[in-house]
Protein backbone atom coordinates (compact mmCIF):
# COMPACT_ATOMS: atom_id res chain seq x y z
CA UNK A 1 0.00 0.00 0.00
CA UNK A 2 1.14 3.78 -0.52
CA UNK A 3 0.63 6.46 1.43
CA UNK A 4 0.34 10.63 0.53
CA UNK A 5 0.80 12.26 3.58
CA UNK A 6 -0.05 16.14 3.62
CA UNK A 7 1.94 17.96 6.32
CA UNK A 8 2.99 20.67 8.25
CA UNK A 9 6.00 19.91 9.74
CA UNK A 10 8.72 21.56 7.67
CA UNK A 11 11.11 19.32 10.58
CA UNK A 12 10.62 16.58 8.27
CA UNK A 13 13.05 18.19 6.04
CA UNK A 14 15.94 18.04 8.21
CA UNK A 15 17.24 14.07 8.45
CA UNK A 16 18.35 14.65 12.08
CA UNK A 17 14.60 15.59 13.44
CA UNK A 18 12.24 13.25 15.40
CA UNK A 19 9.66 14.33 12.86
CA UNK A 20 12.13 12.86 9.92
CA UNK A 21 12.96 9.80 11.57
CA UNK A 22 9.22 8.97 12.49
CA UNK A 23 8.60 9.21 8.82
CA UNK A 24 11.38 7.19 8.07
CA UNK A 25 10.05 4.53 10.67
CA UNK A 26 6.83 4.68 9.03
CA UNK A 27 7.81 4.02 5.58
CA UNK A 28 9.59 1.07 6.56
CA UNK A 29 5.80 -0.67 6.29
CA UNK A 30 4.59 1.21 3.10
CA UNK A 31 5.99 3.59 0.39
CA UNK A 32 5.36 6.99 1.81
CA UNK A 33 5.21 10.04 -0.44
CA UNK A 34 5.08 13.66 1.72
CA UNK A 35 4.17 17.11 0.39
CA UNK A 36 4.68 19.96 2.28
CA UNK A 37 3.55 23.45 1.74
CA UNK A 38 7.05 25.24 1.97
CA UNK A 39 7.90 28.75 0.63
CA UNK A 40 10.87 26.92 -1.24
CA UNK A 41 10.33 24.48 -4.22
CA UNK A 42 12.50 21.30 -2.91
CA UNK A 43 12.81 17.73 -3.14
CA UNK A 44 14.36 14.84 -0.31
CA UNK A 45 14.33 11.29 -0.22
CA UNK A 46 14.61 10.13 3.72
CA UNK A 47 14.85 6.60 2.74
CA UNK A 48 14.62 4.65 -0.26
CA UNK A 49 10.78 4.57 0.37
CA UNK A 50 10.07 7.92 2.30
CA UNK A 51 10.35 10.86 -0.12
CA UNK A 52 9.14 14.67 0.05
CA UNK A 53 8.40 17.43 -1.78
CA UNK A 54 8.14 21.01 -0.52
CA UNK A 55 5.76 22.99 -2.83
CA UNK A 56 7.35 26.33 -3.32
CA UNK A 57 4.87 29.66 -3.80
CA UNK A 58 3.54 31.92 -2.03
CA UNK A 59 0.76 31.23 0.75
CA UNK A 60 -1.90 32.00 -1.86
CA UNK A 61 -0.81 29.55 -4.32
CA UNK A 62 0.63 26.68 -2.13
CA UNK A 63 -2.60 25.18 -2.32
CA UNK A 64 -2.79 24.80 -6.03
CA UNK A 65 0.88 23.35 -6.04
CA UNK A 66 -0.35 20.43 -2.95
CA UNK A 67 -2.78 19.79 -5.73
CA UNK A 68 -0.37 19.82 -8.78
CA UNK A 69 2.29 18.00 -6.56
CA UNK A 70 -0.18 15.39 -5.26
CA UNK A 71 -1.90 14.66 -8.53
CA UNK A 72 1.64 13.72 -10.15
CA UNK A 73 2.37 11.81 -7.23
CA UNK A 74 -1.24 9.56 -7.89
CA UNK A 75 0.41 9.33 -11.37
CA UNK A 76 3.68 8.04 -10.61
CA UNK A 77 4.37 4.59 -11.74
CA UNK A 78 5.62 4.02 -7.60
CA UNK A 79 2.44 5.24 -6.30
CA UNK A 80 -0.15 2.07 -6.02
CA UNK A 81 -3.25 3.92 -5.91
CA UNK A 82 -5.23 0.82 -5.12
CA UNK A 83 -6.03 0.61 -1.20
CA UNK A 84 -3.97 3.88 -0.54
CA UNK A 85 -4.49 6.03 1.81
CA UNK A 86 -4.24 9.96 1.58
CA UNK A 87 -3.66 11.40 5.55
CA UNK A 88 -3.71 14.97 6.13
CA UNK A 89 -2.23 16.72 9.03
CA UNK A 90 -5.66 19.01 9.97
CA UNK A 91 -9.08 19.14 8.32
CA UNK A 92 -8.83 22.73 7.02
CA UNK A 93 -5.65 23.17 4.45
CA UNK A 94 -4.55 20.96 4.07
CA UNK A 95 -7.37 18.47 4.27
CA UNK A 96 -9.67 20.03 1.51
CA UNK A 97 -6.01 19.52 -0.83
CA UNK A 98 -6.67 15.67 0.68
CA UNK A 99 -10.21 15.66 -0.24
CA UNK A 100 -9.59 17.16 -3.36
CA UNK A 101 -6.72 14.50 -4.55
CA UNK A 102 -8.76 11.23 -3.05
CA UNK A 103 -9.96 8.90 -5.81
CA UNK A 104 -12.21 6.22 -5.80
CA UNK A 105 -9.67 3.46 -4.68
CA UNK A 106 -7.92 5.71 -1.92
CA UNK A 107 -8.82 6.00 1.70
CA UNK A 108 -8.73 9.65 2.77
CA UNK A 109 -7.78 10.18 6.12
CA UNK A 110 -7.84 13.52 8.37
CA UNK A 111 -6.24 14.35 11.66
CA UNK A 112 -8.43 16.91 14.05
CA UNK A 113 -5.84 18.20 17.18
CA UNK A 114 -7.82 20.36 18.77
CA UNK A 115 -11.45 20.68 19.67
CA UNK A 116 -12.88 22.90 17.00
CA UNK A 117 -16.46 22.27 17.44
CA UNK A 118 -16.56 21.70 21.61
CA UNK A 119 -17.56 25.74 21.71
CA UNK A 120 -17.62 28.54 19.52
CA UNK A 121 -14.11 29.91 20.28
CA UNK A 122 -13.15 28.80 17.20
CA UNK A 123 -16.02 30.30 15.16
CA UNK A 124 -15.42 33.53 16.94
CA UNK A 125 -12.08 34.08 16.91
CA UNK A 126 -10.76 35.50 14.05
CA UNK A 127 -12.11 35.47 10.11
CA UNK A 128 -9.22 32.67 9.43
CA UNK A 129 -10.40 30.43 12.26
CA UNK A 130 -13.87 31.11 11.33
CA UNK A 131 -13.01 30.12 7.67
CA UNK A 132 -11.52 26.66 9.00
CA UNK A 133 -14.37 26.06 11.29
CA UNK A 134 -16.75 26.33 8.31
CA UNK A 135 -14.12 23.80 6.09
CA UNK A 136 -13.71 21.10 8.91
CA UNK A 137 -17.48 20.87 9.29
CA UNK A 138 -17.85 20.31 5.41
CA UNK A 139 -14.99 18.28 5.42
CA UNK A 140 -14.85 15.94 8.10
CA UNK A 141 -18.60 13.94 7.91
CA UNK A 142 -16.91 13.03 4.17
CA UNK A 143 -13.87 11.82 5.26
CA UNK A 144 -13.22 8.04 5.23
CA UNK A 145 -11.51 8.33 8.36
CA UNK A 146 -10.84 10.79 11.29
CA UNK A 147 -7.79 10.54 14.30
CA UNK A 148 -8.23 12.42 17.04
CA UNK A 149 -6.33 12.92 20.29
CA UNK A 150 -9.45 12.54 22.74
CA UNK A 151 -12.38 11.30 23.55
CA UNK A 152 -13.77 15.03 23.81
CA UNK A 153 -12.80 15.49 20.45
CA UNK A 154 -14.79 12.73 19.39
CA UNK A 155 -17.70 13.31 20.76
CA UNK A 156 -17.82 17.01 19.97
CA UNK A 157 -17.24 15.64 15.92
CA UNK A 158 -20.71 13.38 16.44
CA UNK A 159 -22.48 15.76 17.16
CA UNK A 160 -21.21 17.65 13.78
CA UNK A 161 -22.49 14.38 11.80
CA UNK A 162 -18.76 12.27 12.04
CA UNK A 163 -20.14 8.81 12.47
CA UNK A 164 -18.17 7.40 15.47
CA UNK A 165 -17.10 4.21 13.84
CA UNK A 166 -14.60 6.45 11.43
CA UNK A 167 -13.18 8.06 14.86
CA UNK A 168 -10.40 6.19 16.09
CA UNK A 169 -8.65 8.00 18.81
CA UNK A 170 -4.87 8.31 19.15
CA UNK A 171 -3.93 9.66 22.25
CA UNK A 172 -0.39 12.01 22.83
CA UNK A 173 2.21 8.89 24.41
CA UNK A 174 2.57 9.79 28.08
CA UNK A 175 5.24 7.74 30.05
CA UNK A 176 3.62 7.88 33.11
CA UNK A 177 6.03 5.30 34.81
CA UNK A 178 9.13 7.53 33.48
CA UNK A 179 7.15 10.48 35.08
CA UNK A 180 6.57 8.99 38.16
CA UNK A 181 10.27 7.94 38.52
CA UNK A 182 11.93 10.92 36.90
CA UNK A 183 14.35 12.72 39.55
CA UNK A 184 14.27 16.58 39.32
CA UNK A 185 17.68 18.70 38.38
CA UNK A 186 16.43 21.37 40.43
CA UNK A 187 14.01 22.60 42.69
CA UNK A 188 11.58 25.63 42.03
CA UNK A 189 11.36 26.25 45.52
CA UNK A 190 15.15 27.02 46.29
CA UNK A 191 15.71 28.91 42.89
CA UNK A 192 12.49 30.90 44.24
CA UNK A 193 12.80 30.65 47.71
CA UNK A 194 10.37 34.34 48.84
CA UNK A 195 6.93 32.44 48.43
CA UNK A 196 5.02 30.50 50.29
CA UNK A 197 3.86 28.39 47.06
CA UNK A 198 4.66 28.23 43.45
CA UNK A 199 1.87 27.95 40.49
CA UNK A 200 3.19 27.15 37.01
CA UNK A 201 2.11 27.71 33.54
CA UNK A 202 3.89 25.42 30.85
CA UNK A 203 3.02 26.32 26.72
CA UNK A 204 2.67 28.12 23.69
CA UNK A 205 1.55 32.01 24.57
CA UNK A 206 -1.66 32.02 22.19
CA UNK A 207 -4.99 34.03 22.72
CA UNK A 208 -6.44 30.18 23.17
CA UNK A 209 -4.26 29.08 26.25
CA UNK A 210 -6.21 32.56 27.75
CA UNK A 211 -3.13 33.27 29.92
CA UNK A 212 -3.72 36.78 30.45
CA UNK A 213 -6.91 35.68 31.94
CA UNK A 214 -5.18 33.81 34.83
CA UNK A 215 -2.75 36.77 35.23
CA UNK A 216 -6.07 38.74 36.18
CA UNK A 217 -7.05 35.61 38.48
CA UNK A 218 -3.57 36.13 40.33
CA UNK A 219 -4.27 39.69 40.71
CA UNK A 220 -6.59 38.64 42.96
CA UNK A 221 -5.19 35.70 44.97
CA UNK A 222 -2.20 38.03 45.67
CA UNK A 223 -4.27 40.20 47.32
CA UNK A 224 -4.64 37.23 49.87
CA UNK A 225 -0.75 35.27 49.27
CA UNK A 226 1.90 35.58 48.71
CA UNK A 227 2.03 32.89 45.77
CA UNK A 228 4.18 33.24 42.93
CA UNK A 229 2.88 32.21 39.05
CA UNK A 230 5.75 31.17 37.23
CA UNK A 231 5.45 31.45 33.44
CA UNK A 232 7.60 28.90 30.75
CA UNK A 233 6.98 29.24 27.18
CA UNK A 234 6.56 31.15 24.03
CA UNK A 235 4.60 32.37 21.26
CA UNK A 236 2.85 35.30 19.22
CA UNK A 237 0.99 36.06 22.25
CA UNK A 238 4.06 36.62 24.65
CA UNK A 239 4.41 40.36 24.22
CA UNK A 240 0.58 40.83 25.06
CA UNK A 241 0.98 38.51 28.45
CA UNK A 242 4.57 40.21 29.64
CA UNK A 243 2.32 43.73 29.18
CA UNK A 244 -0.31 42.88 31.24
CA UNK A 245 1.56 41.34 33.89
CA UNK A 246 3.29 45.10 34.42
CA UNK A 247 0.25 46.94 34.49
CA UNK A 248 -1.35 44.61 36.50
CA UNK A 249 1.74 45.30 38.91
CA UNK A 250 2.42 42.26 39.19
CA UNK A 251 5.80 41.53 38.03
CA UNK A 252 6.76 40.59 41.72
CA UNK A 253 4.68 37.61 41.64
CA UNK A 254 4.97 36.71 38.31
CA UNK A 255 8.32 35.44 36.78
CA UNK A 256 8.49 34.17 32.60
CA UNK A 257 10.80 31.84 31.63
CA UNK A 258 12.00 30.55 27.98
CA UNK A 259 10.53 26.79 27.05
CA UNK A 260 12.41 24.35 28.56
CA UNK A 261 13.56 20.87 27.54
CA UNK A 262 13.17 19.77 31.34
CA UNK A 263 9.15 20.30 31.72
CA UNK A 264 9.73 17.52 34.39
CA UNK A 265 11.60 19.10 37.11
CA UNK A 266 9.47 22.17 37.16
CA UNK A 267 6.12 20.27 37.25
CA UNK A 268 7.63 17.87 39.75
CA UNK A 269 8.58 20.88 42.12
CA UNK A 270 5.86 23.29 41.61
CA UNK A 271 2.90 22.99 44.33
CA UNK A 272 0.51 22.92 41.16
CA UNK A 273 0.00 23.32 37.65
CA UNK A 274 -3.02 25.22 36.16
CA UNK A 275 -4.70 24.96 32.89
CA UNK A 276 -6.48 28.07 32.16
CA UNK A 277 -7.24 27.30 28.09
CA UNK A 278 -10.56 28.58 26.64
CA UNK A 279 -10.34 25.15 24.44
CA UNK A 280 -8.38 22.23 23.99
CA UNK A 281 -7.95 19.22 22.23
CA UNK A 282 -5.65 16.75 24.80
CA UNK A 283 -3.72 18.65 27.89
CA UNK A 284 -0.51 17.06 27.99
CA UNK A 285 1.23 19.86 30.51
CA UNK A 286 -2.28 18.16 32.50
CA UNK A 287 -2.02 14.48 31.94
CA UNK A 288 2.37 15.22 32.72
CA UNK A 289 1.20 16.69 35.61
CA UNK A 290 -1.20 14.54 36.91
CA UNK A 291 1.51 11.27 36.14
CA UNK A 292 4.16 13.24 38.34
CA UNK A 293 1.45 13.76 41.56
CA UNK A 294 1.48 17.43 40.73
CA UNK A 295 -1.95 19.57 42.00
CA UNK A 296 -3.69 20.25 38.76
CA UNK A 297 -6.10 23.27 38.41
CA UNK A 298 -7.66 23.38 34.96
CA UNK A 299 -10.58 24.53 33.42
CA UNK A 300 -12.86 21.48 31.78
CA UNK A 301 -11.75 21.18 27.90
CA UNK A 302 -9.80 18.40 26.65
CA UNK A 303 -8.55 15.70 29.30
CA UNK A 304 -10.99 17.41 31.75
CA UNK A 305 -13.64 14.95 32.94
CA UNK A 306 -12.57 11.97 30.88
CA UNK A 307 -9.16 10.88 30.58
CA UNK A 308 -8.17 13.23 33.50
CA UNK A 309 -11.24 12.58 36.45
CA UNK A 310 -11.86 15.11 39.11
CA UNK A 311 -10.35 14.41 42.70
CA UNK A 312 -7.96 15.50 45.14
CA UNK A 313 -5.36 16.26 43.30
CA UNK A 314 -7.31 17.83 40.36
CA UNK A 315 -9.44 20.72 40.50
CA UNK A 316 -11.57 21.40 36.95
CA UNK A 317 -13.68 24.70 36.89
CA UNK A 318 -16.02 25.74 33.91
CA UNK A 319 -13.98 27.85 31.25
CA UNK A 320 -14.02 31.35 32.05
CA UNK A 321 -15.03 30.82 36.18
CA UNK A 322 -13.09 33.35 37.55
CA UNK A 323 -13.98 33.05 41.03
CA UNK A 324 -13.73 29.19 40.83
CA UNK A 325 -10.46 29.58 39.83
CA UNK A 326 -9.65 31.84 42.49
CA UNK A 327 -11.00 29.42 45.14
CA UNK A 328 -9.06 25.89 43.74
CA UNK A 329 -6.11 28.27 44.13
CA UNK A 330 -6.25 29.45 47.73
CA UNK A 331 -6.98 25.48 48.85
CA UNK A 332 -4.49 24.26 47.34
Amino acid sequence: MSQLMISLDKNIFNFDSAAARRMIEYGEKNELFIVIPDNDKRYLDLSAKVHVWGTGGSKLTQFFRLLYTGNKIIHNSRFIIQDSLITTQDPFFTGLAGLLLKRKETTFETQVHGDFYGSDYYQKSGLTNKIRFYIGKFLLPRADKVRTVSERVKQSLIKIGVKSEKIEIKPIQVDFEKIKNYQPKFDLHQKYPDYEKIFLVLGRFDAVKNIRWLIEVFCEVVKQKNYLLLIIGSGPDGHNITTHATRCMLRKNIKFEPWTNDPISYIKTADCLLFPSLSEGYGLAAMEASAAGTQVIMTDVGVANYELKLGPKVKIAPVGDKEKFIQEILQI
